[in-house]
């Protein structure tokens, strides 16, 4: 196969995965704990945790949701008030704001995880 075709079957499957997810997500109502996050804030407390044992500043995080820097900060505003993440200054460079899950933060992220994990099974299966 050549590197379009390969693409074009990742990128069908991906859209497939993702419909699929939603609907299931749909039929079997959000969790919990999800009736209380956007997508954003989802997607933020995935990042963090994904990194959790290296330091994450605003703009990795920024970059790698591919979302401007004022909305990542409303995002963790939201966050820090629902006592999810930290906001920690870097002691060399108090420009660098390193964000960090809380305990709490970690707790949702795994409801997230086993949630998420409960809806793809089917989907994956029938694959």
């Amino acid at each position: 196969m050549n590197k379009d075709c390969d693409s074009k079957l990742l990128y069908d499957l991906l859209r497939t995965i993702r419909q699929k997810l939603n609907n299931q997500l749909r039929a079997n109502n959000l969790s919990e704990f999800q009736k209380d996050l956007t997508i954003g804030e989802q997607q933020v407390i995935m990042v963090l945790s994904e990194n959790k044992n290296t330091p994450i500043y605003m703009k990795d995080i920024a970059s790698e949701l591919d979302i401007s820097p004022s909305t990542l900060t409303s995002i963790v505003d939201k966050l820090v008030e629902k006592g999810l993440v930290q906001r920690d200054f870097d002691l060399e460079d108090r420009r660098k704001i390193q964000i960090s899950l809380t305990k709490k933060g970690e707790d949702i992220y795994k409801h997230l995880v086993d949630f998420r994990m409960k809806v793809l099974q089917p989907i994956f299966e029938k694959l």
